[in-house]
């Protein structure tokens, strides 16, 4: 075990006279960002397992203007044979460009030689619309990567040096960036028991204060996929169905987990966790062995079961994501939960000496946002009047289409968004805390998730010019918002 100097346990080394391959990891946001989610953990776990190729973690810097280097060695991307972007959400691109273009690395692919790293991409946004990147990667992975992570290594070490690409494109799930048109079927983990999974995950020990029990914990996935298919939603687009881990994989992996990552919370990953199988028994499991735990936004439907262990556990704070403040609308985009069921889960949890509930909103599900917020306003009003004892915290975000998605061609009118968040600052209720997703940056992510090639040449001036919102009015020559509606909305 080795720690860095952001003081990490956890990080794996390697004997200089053994790395024959170096591939740099590549999460284009910031280090905090980065390392309260799972996927650094898990790539970064698979990608070190053959002995030969040492993989280092790069994030991405906005305050640090040079070169990025990695955590591990402090390598420059140029130092690399390999680099493996992975993108979880598509602001990001514009960042993964601007570390090209400090490292001094050319951003489009044909200007490229044997000299450069061969860059890689994948992650959600890549699997479902590769269209905007496909100029500047040379690879693009589509999928889960586990089942096929060591026969990506191996095809590493055969090419020699001499045949990287070659190897790497005779692996299930790799295209080359060029062959955009062919099909390619998303690689997808079919047992999550069969697979590699951490034990002992990197982790920080200090210097993250702001995020301490987020960054600290053990990141336990217990299933992948989603049963339900809100018209909406890119995980039950690409990731369906529904796998659980088996009850026994997860005591192990929690035992092992504990001692190995050495701590005793554990964060919980599923996109609907309630609906595992044996969520009871999990619960129950994790508080016989005095270890805390943190949920995911779980479902009003599926969710009064684990109320009363959540009470014993000591947790006090629940997520829940009602998406709209209608019946109607909210059964329209596949969600068939009623607002009775909201409001009796709600009295329910306050019963079970929950303090704080965090509520998530999207606006522009319909064709008037403003009347959408004028709902929701009553029914979170309505809420807080009822449930005194609650703190409310609600987030609120614009609908941004998802390529592949059944709402991906719904025209979403980000002007009356911005409407609508006046409502809500206005007539809401005091009580209840507001966090907002801006609506002119929703407008700039919904381009980049539907857009595709013609793209490339204004998201190089925009990294060029610092990626600033100013960048993207001064490089689009007119305001996002209206780029969206003249380009992308018919």
């Amino acid at each position: 075990m080795r720690r860095t100097r952001l003081k990490e346990i956890n990080v794996i080394q390697k004997s200089i006279h053994d790395i024959q391959w170096r591939i740099g990891l590549v999460y284009p946001n910031s280090y905090s960002i980065g390392m309260s989610g799972l996927t650094v953990k898990l790539l970064y776990h698979l990608l070190n397992q053959h002995r030969n190729i040492f993989t280092e973690r790069i994030f991405f810097s906005a305050s640090f203007p040079g070169p990025p280097r990695s955590i591990e060695t402090g390598r420059t991307l140029t130092q690399f044979d390999l680099l493996a972007f992975t993108f979880q959400f598509e602001l990001d691109y514009i960042n993964a460009l601007q570390m090209l273009l400090r490292s001094n690395i050319p951003v489009y692919s044909k200007d490229r030689t044997s000299d450069h790293p061969l860059l890689i991409a994948g992650g959600p946004t890549v699997t479902t619309n590769p269209e905007p990147l496909l100029n500047f990667v040379d690879v693009i992975f589509s999928g889960e990567l586990e089942t096929i992570s060591y026969k990506f290594l191996e095809a590493i070490i055969a090419s020699k040096h001499s045949s990287l690409m070659e190897e790497v494109l005779s692996v299930p799930g790799f295209y080359s960036s060029q062959d955009s048109g062919k099909q390619v079927t998303p690689i997808i983990t079919s047992n999550l028991d069969d697979v590699n999974y951490p034990t002992a995950q990197v982790r920080p020990i200090s210097g993250q204060r702001e995020r301490k029990g987020v960054l600290d914990g053990y990141f336990l996935q217990v299933a992948r996929g989603c049963i339900h298919g809100c018209h909406f939603c890119l995980i039950g687009r690409i990731f369906r169905p529904q796998r659980d881990r088996s009850f026994d994989r997860l005591c192990n992996l929690i035992d092992k987990g504990s001692r190995e990552t050495e701590t005793n919370f554990f964060s919980l990953i599923g996109s609907s966790t309630a609906d595992y199988s044996q969520i009871k028994e999990l619960l129950n499991y994790l508080l016989e062995r005095k270890h805390k735990f943190s949920l995911p936004s779980i479902r009003v439907d599926s969710g009064f079961e684990v109320l009363e262990i959540i009470s014993r556990s000591g947790l006090r704070s629940l997520s829940i994501a009602p998406e709209s403040a209608s019946d109607e609308v909210r059964f329209k985009i596949g969600k068939k939960i009623s607002n009775s069921q909201i409001y009796n889960f709600i009295q329910k949890a306050e019963q079970n000496q929950i303090q704080e509930l965090k509520l998530y909103f999207i606006l522009g599900l319909t064709s008037d946002p403003v009347s959408e917020s004028h709902e929701i306003v009553g029914f979170l009003n309505n809420l807080a009047g009822s449930c005194s004892s609650l703190q409310l915290n609600v987030s609120i975000t614009p609908l941004i289409p998802k390529h592949g998605t059944k709402l991906e061609n719904l025209c979403v009118n980000y002007r009356e968004i911005q409407t609508g968040f006046t409502v809500l600052k206005q007539e809401m209720n005091r009580s209840i805390r507001q966090k907002k997703f801006p609506a002119h940056w929703a407008a700039v992510q919904a381009i980049l998730s539907i857009g595709g090639r013609e793209l490339t040449p204004i998201m190089i001036d925009i990294a060029d010019d610092g990626g600033s919102y100013q960048s993207w009015k001064k490089n689009l020559e007119v305001e996002p918002i209206d780029y969206y509606l003249e380009h992308y909305c018919f």
